[in-house]
């Protein structure tokens, strides 16, 4: 039972860390490419957040699931920021 929220923040943690760090890098003031390295440099240790707090949720599809539609806003919010221009 826990090897399958931990499987789901392992799985789903991936994408949900980078679309939220992706969102923080185009909103930073300036250029994208200059804060890139800086703003990746959290990636690993958000992941590993999520997957140690993923045994938290009461049961393995409620894991699953948030995780899905936190990743799902995450992309939504980068691709709202990246395309609208909110932080150029």
């Amino acid at each position: 039972m826990m090897w399958g929220k931990v499987a789901a923040g392992a799985v789903l943690g991936l994408p949900l860390s980078a679309f939220t760090l992706g969102a923080v890098i185009y909103a930073w003031p300036g250029p994208w490419q200059h804060s890139m390295v800086v703003g990746m440099l959290p990636f690993f240790p958000l992941w590993m957040a999520v997957i140690a707090a993923s045994p938290l949720f009461r049961s393995t599809a409620r894991a699953w699931l948030w995780l899905a539609l936190a990743s799902v806003a995450a992309l939504a919010a980068l691709w709202l920021i990246k395309f609208t221009g909110f932080g150029v």
